[in-house]
């Protein structure tokens, strides 16, 4: 509708989220609520959990093979034979361990070069073992993570289509689009790290580590003395990086909304040649995202090195640790090699857990926009179930939308009686005072009645709470005497068409926008719609007629011919309640006066409520209401509002005859 909520209600409600920045206890939550919906793959998981631990142990196993190859190596004339009784045989070791031992002995080669070929062959194995299980991980891990991310959009698209008009003026449309491509795309990556690389990386470097401990308790304990202090510092880089994050995110949907911005209205842009000016505009928030990203990818670059110098300074004291026990214990040099080569292999694995640990705090900050989205209040069959929709979780985000039980809502038939407005009051959030307050209005069905009223008073707010689009703060909306309020809202907006000022079309062919919201119907219906509508008449000259594919909000046509498309779509559903919102009031006269004549040729039998800004429509109405300040301050016709009216005769001396064409 063209008039609504107060200016400042998005933009109040945008600064306000803006202005709160995201805890990490509350990212953290909102990530770990958000990945539940990870168990709805737990076969795919529990596949790729094998993968990861076949790829980790043949990972782990490769470099354990290393002792017996610097054994053979430091030691010409040792063989493998040898190797498998020094490590393996030794009677103080664990019985199955011997019984290994054993069994290797009676097959293993006795030749020095036989058996280091033997091991590198097994180490070839394994890690084609190893390969085959990263490429399974890898490969479920991604499509668990892109697969949540589908049903994540999905889940946030119906969220943002069934939330309640009044939620809906509360948020800012680019944000909600950016929400939904950006946001799930970044929490999706922090699955996919989840599950893929940090598993990949801890299991690796469990299995090094514990290999290395089995090899050289006391030297791999040593090593591991740094870790609490690791563990510390990833706290720190990733708190800053949430913070960071969530200011980006808000960037992003800016930039979005601006390009929606500029590039929706191309056409004033460029008469008015204001391209410098969009540019600059432009540059200021993609600078502005530049910048944030930037703080981002500093704090990245900062903690890999910081880690790095670390893991090398722990390193170089296993070293030492390592030489003293050479030189003056006489320690088995091709243990130190094997323990070193494990430690590396296991910090090459772990090293990428900062960096992905940070990954994680930034899905959490989307997370938290994501679940935001999940959470706001949706449209609900009957009002009384609207605190119950205030609770609903993601648990339940992705069944039917909360909903009066059918056996509490009331019949609606068909109206025939009249429509009430009875104390109607509707306050929008963070509105002082009400848009619309104590309003009473009675409406005999098939009569047409026309609003009037500067702007702001209350028109567009009061229709509003006919279709339920608004929920009356205080009082009720009555169809032949029943409160609509009690009513589903599928039964009760079967009655209701809407022509809106603005003429709204939608991707498809021209009999998809006639027949929106009716698929199923008829090509003659379609056709006999847009014959009542005066629509046919252009329509059949087009090339492919009614199966013409129209341009983004019906580029190509004008916009007398996409209200008459907008009416043949409210003929179609044949409604017994017709709202139009300033329906003619920005086409030419010679598509006004077939829209009109359209109109008084389906009035019949039908209530219609128009705002009108055409003196014309106004003195056809049965009544003219006149509103100010969200109050009926006098209703009538056109005559006696004249003689008593002061208000009324103001609006017919500068709006209501400044809109009509020049030719009537």
């Amino acid at each position: 509708m063209s008039s609504g909520p107060p200016a400042n209600l998005v933009t109040t409600e945008q600064s306000k989220a803006e202005a709160e920045p995201v805890s990490r206890d509350s990212a953290k939550t909102a990530f770990w609520e958000s990945a539940k919906i990870l168990k709805q793959y737990k076969p795919r998981i529990s596949l790729a959990m094998l993968g990861a631990l076949i790829s980790a142990g043949c990972f782990g196993a490769g470099l354990g093979m290393l002792l017996p190859v610097f054994d053979l190596l430091l030691a010409s004339k040792k063989s493998l034979a040898d190797v498998i009784q020094e490590h393996l045989m030794d009677p103080s070791g664990p019985v199955w361990l011997q019984d290994i031992g054993q069994r290797l002995l009676d097959i293993v080669p006795t030749d020095p070069f036989t058996g280091f070929t033997w091991v590198m062959v097994v180490i070839i194995v394994l890690t084609i073992i190893g390969s085959m299980g990263r490429f399974l991980h890898e490969a479920l891990a991604i499509s668990v993570a892109l697969h949540a991310s589908m049903v994540y959009r999905g889940r946030m698209f119906r969220r943002l289509v069934t939330a309640s008009f009044a939620t809906t003026l509360q948020h800012n449309t680019s944000d909600n689009i950016s929400r939904l491509l950006v946001d799930t795309r970044n929490m999706a990556n922090g699955y996919r790290v989840l599950l893929g690389r940090a598993t990949e990386a801890v299991l690796k470097g469990i299995f090094c580590i514990a290999i290395a401990i089995a090899v050289n308790p006391i030297m791999t304990l040593v090593a591991l003395v740094g870790m609490p202090i690791l563990i510390v510092m990833f706290r720190k880089f990733g708190k800053r990086i949430r913070r960071a994050t969530h200011a980006a995110l808000q960037q992003q949907g800016k930039m979005v909304g601006r390009v929606s911005e500029s590039l929706g209205a191309i056409n004033v842009v460029k008469v008015h040649n204001a391209e410098g000016s969009e540019r600059r505009r432009f540059w200021r928030v993609n600078r502005s995202v530049y910048d944030e990203e930037m703080k981002v990818r500093q704090i990245h670059a900062f903690a890999s090195p910081v880690v790095d110098t670390f893991s090398l300074v722990s390193i170089a004291l296993v070293m030492i640790l390592a030489a003293w026990a050479i030189y003056n214990r006489g320690q088995n040099p091709a243990e130190f090699m094997t323990i070193l080569a494990l430690l590396l292999g296991a910090g090459d694995s772990l090293k990428p857990l900062s960096n992905l640990y940070n990954e994680i705090q930034e899905s959490g900050s989307a997370a938290v926009r994501v679940l935001d989205v999940l959470n706001r209040e949706v449209e609900t069959e009957a009002s009384q179930a609207s605190q119950a929709s205030e609770s609903s979780k993601l648990s339940r985000s992705s069944s039917s939308q909360s909903s009066q039980p059918a056996k509490s809502l009331v019949h609606l038939p068909r109206h025939q009686r009249d429509v009430v407005f009875e104390n109607v009051t509707v306050n929008y959030p963070n509105s002082d005072k009400p848009a619309v307050e104590q309003v009473n209005l009675s409406i005999t069905h098939g009569q047409a009645i026309a609003l009037v009223g500067p702007n702001g008073s209350g028109k567009t707010t009061l229709l509003s709470t006919l279709p339920r689009l608004l929920m009356p703060t205080s009082g009720r909306v009555l169809i032949d005497g029943i409160d609509i309020a009690n009513v589903g809202l599928r039964p009760l907006r079967e009655q209701i068409g809407m022509v809106t000022q603005q003429s709204i079309l939608f991707e498809g062919t021209i009999a998809d926008n006639i027949a929106y919201g009716r698929r199923h119907e008829s090509r003659e219906r379609i056709v006999a719609a847009a014959r009542a509508a005066y629509a046919d008449e252009f329509v059949a000259t087009l090339p492919k007629g009614y199966d013409t594919v129209l341009g983004e909000n019906g580029a190509g046509l004008s916009g007398g011919q996409k209200q008459r498309l907008c009416i043949a779509r409210a003929i179609l559903r044949d409604p017994a309640i017709l709202i139009l919102d300033e329906a003619t009031s920005q086409i030419d006269s010679d598509s006004e006066s077939k829209i009109t004549t359209a109109l008084h040729e389906i009035r019949h039998g039908r209530t219609m409520l128009v705002i009108a800004h055409r003196l014309s429509t106004v003195i056809d109405s049965d009544l003219i209401v006149v509103m100010e300040d969200g109050h009926i301050i006098d209703q009538g016709k056109h005559d006696d509002l004249l003689s008593r009216c002061a208000t009324y005769r103001s609006l017919v001396n500068t709006q209501l005859i400044a809109g009509e064409p020049e030719n009537t």
